[in-house]
């Protein structure tokens, strides 16, 4: 699934096709991929994107008119920028044809993301936003301090999206080797020293990977179908089994909320 280093890609490689082209027209393939079903979006027609930003794995267009499509990308989306010539692959659910002669698809075989539309940037803010934590890129130490009276494992917490936006098992996997963090312990137990040295290492961890163009293992592409090229530089979330690259003992694998959780029980020792 793609996580906030492929979404930002995402929104930094369709950029220069979008901002203040104006929409020519809009194909829908599949109404229920966008929410509401009948969300109004031939209003976009002559219409021009004038912003983009991201927060967490959501990605928001902002229309001159302060129209806002909120864009998830889910298990397997994509957003395709190609010529309105360009065959038309399978499952592309809706596309926006801009006067440039650039069609900008929404392509999604699983369709666990999708398409929301809102009729303001306000609301769009107000509704995608108030069950999410601070975007994993703006997280500072002081964010975390309520974890100390409270309960929770740490990835788990980390996955939830409710106390940091953004991160998912590769991100959460590779922060904790770095910042030597058990993905078990619990997080009213870990002191503001390590907090700090966590949020460092997610920093430190997302900023590697968006200039690497994000990480790709299958589905991930960025609009000019480019793979992410993080994967090579992965120094925990896919080594079960193998040496630690910090101390040589064999990783470990768990289970965590569901996820193939790696780590070193070496290097990260539970406390």
């Amino acid at each position: 699934m793609p996580e906030l280093p492929e979404v930002e890609e995402v929104r930094r490689s369709l950029e220069p096709h979008v901002l203040n082209v104006p929409i020519a027209a809009v194909r829908i393939n599949r109404p229920d991929f966008i929410t509401p079903p009948t969300a109004p979006l031939q209003d976009l027609v002559g219409r021009r994107i004038v912003s983009t930003f991201r927060h967490g794995k959501k990605l928001f267009c902002i229309a001159a008119d302060d129209q806002t499509l909120v864009i998830h990308l889910g298990m397997s989306g994509r957003i395709d920028c190609v010529p309105s010539s360009a065959p038309l692959p399978a499952h592309t659910h809706v596309i926006f044809t801009l006067a440039s002669g650039t069609d900008v698809r929404l392509v999604d075989p699983r369709r666990f993301g999708g398409l929301w539309h809102y009729p303001t940037s306000a609301l769009a803010k107000r509704t995608e936003l108030q069950n999410l934590g601070k975007d994993a890129l703006q997280l500072h130490a002081a964010d975390l301090a309520h974890w100390r009276k409270t309960r929770g494992r740490l990835k788990q917490r980390l996955l939830s999206q409710k106390d940091v936006a953004g991160l998912g098992n590769i991100y959460v996997d590779e922060s904790l080797w770095m910042s030597q963090l058990h993905p078990l312990q619990r997080v009213d137990r870990i002191s503001p020293e390590s907090i700090e040295k966590l949020v460092a290492a997610i920093h430190l961890v997302l900023e590697r990977s968006i200039n690497a163009g994000g990480t790709t293992l299958r589905d991930y592409r960025n609009v000019a179908d480019q793979p992410g090229q993080f994967a090579r530089q992965l120094q925990a979330y896919g080594h079960g089994g193998k040496p630690c690259l910090r101390c040589a003992t064999l990783m470990s694998e768990t289970s965590v909320a569901g996820r193939t959780t790696v780590f070193c029980r070496i290097c990260q020792r539970r406390r």
